[in-house]
């Protein structure tokens, strides 16, 4: 008797702990899941790129360059300038050892004194021959036409030595090195006592009147450029300092090397401070008079044919999508055109995967 009972005290007890179990499982059902934690997103803050980011580097150089050379043999005796420096036209710049230069007009001197001796004399006897040619016939016509010829052979002879001293003079010009133009020495290949061929190059003169900027610009941003393409050309120690010109020559072939074509931008009216060698930064003229706004591709998402791209409400810190309207300039770089406004924050990582209105978390100074 007592034995049943404890049965079934034991069973209504293992009754009531399953249908207290049963009634805080039905009851933990009912409360509510608890949200996701907010994702942590890249952001970066749309404003205007800055247009020497858009730019080309390249160095300022002359339009015109010379090299200068003696147009004689001969050792250097002398250098009156170096790399740098500014000279005017006619200036001397170099000599060489002109003792056999000097030599050859002495001698050219001496033969035409020699020949107008020779001229006067032949004139003479040609006078005097035709003269007693016309008065008695002393003279033979054999003996006046020898005269004649002596004199005419005498005359030639005093041209010949004219000319001679001319050519030696000239040649001992040719001694001294001269600026043929006002400009500035780019270049050096000799010195004092170094022997020098006819020809080679001592000195390279660049005018200084006529500079241009060298830019080297990716074959594949080649395309949108042609002879005339404006440009603004800013030096790069001073930004402040800009000048505008056009495209004088583009290369009509890619370096095999760097895969980029040199441009030459010829300046308009440069300032002092564009010296020759100077870097420079030269920006196409229709991204430097208005501000550009680039979008990182990785913001980008194409849906139904539009141009979409997740902005952050810095207040609610969640995303919002947003259409905007963009263009590709001809380096591939994607430029706002419309849809956003300066100052909004904009995801660039893991656009594909976000959600309307879903919380966010921004990395510390990532969207400042």
């Amino acid at each position: 008797m007592i034995a049943s009972r404890r049965s079934s005290l034991r069973g209504g007890a293992a009754i009531v702990v399953v249908a207290v179990a049963l009634s805080a499982c039905s009851g933990s059902g009912d409360e509510p899941s608890a949200p996701p934690p907010p994702r942590p997103v890249l952001t970066v803050t749309v404003a205007p790129t800055d247009p020497q980011g858009l730019g080309y580097s390249g160095t300022i150089e002359p339009r015109f360059e010379t090299a200068l050379g003696f147009r004689t043999l001969g050792r250097i005796v002398s250098r009156a300038v170096d790399v740098g420096e500014r000279v005017e036209k006619g200036q001397e710049l170099a000599a060489v050892d002109a003792e056999t230069l000097n030599a050859d007009v002495r001698s050219a001197r001496a033969q035409l004194a020699n020949a107008k001796i020779a001229a006067r004399t032949a004139k003479a006897s040609q006078q005097r021959a035709q003269a007693l040619f016309n008065d008695n016939k002393t003279v033979s016509q054999a003996d006046l036409d020898s005269a004649n010829q002596s004199f005419s052979a005498a005359e030639a002879d005093l041209v010949s030595a004219k000319a001679q001293l001319a050519k030696a003079e000239n040649a001992l010009s040719y001694a001294v090195l001269t600026a043929p133009f006002a400009g500035v020495i780019t270049e050096r290949d000799a010195d004092v006592g170094q022997v020098v061929a006819a020809g080679a190059t001592v000195f390279k003169l660049a005018r200084t009147d006529q500079r241009e900027a060298v830019v080297d610009i990716p074959a594949s941003e080649i395309g949108g450029l042609s002879v005339g393409s404006p440009f603004e050309v800013v030096l790069q120690i001073a930004p402040s300092l800009k000048v505008s010109g056009k495209v004088r020559e583009i290369a009509p072939q890619a370096d095999a090397v760097t895969r980029t074509n040199r441009v030459r931008i010829l300046l308009d009216n440069p300032p002092d401070a564009f010296r020759l060698g100077a870097l420079i930064t030269a920006i196409p003229a229709e991204k430097a008079e208005k501000p550009v706004v680039l979008i990182p591709p990785s913001a980008i998402l194409t849906e139904g044919g539009k141009t979409m791209v997740w902005t952050v409400d810095p207040k609610t810190k969640t995303v919002h999508r947003q259409a905007v309207v963009t263009h590709r300039d001809t380096g591939g770089r994607i430029i706002l055109d419309s849809g956003l406004q300066t100052g909004a924050i904009l995801v660039t990582a893991g656009v594909h995967s976000l959600e309307e209105g879903q919380k966010v978390t921004l990395s510390e100074g990532l969207a400042s």
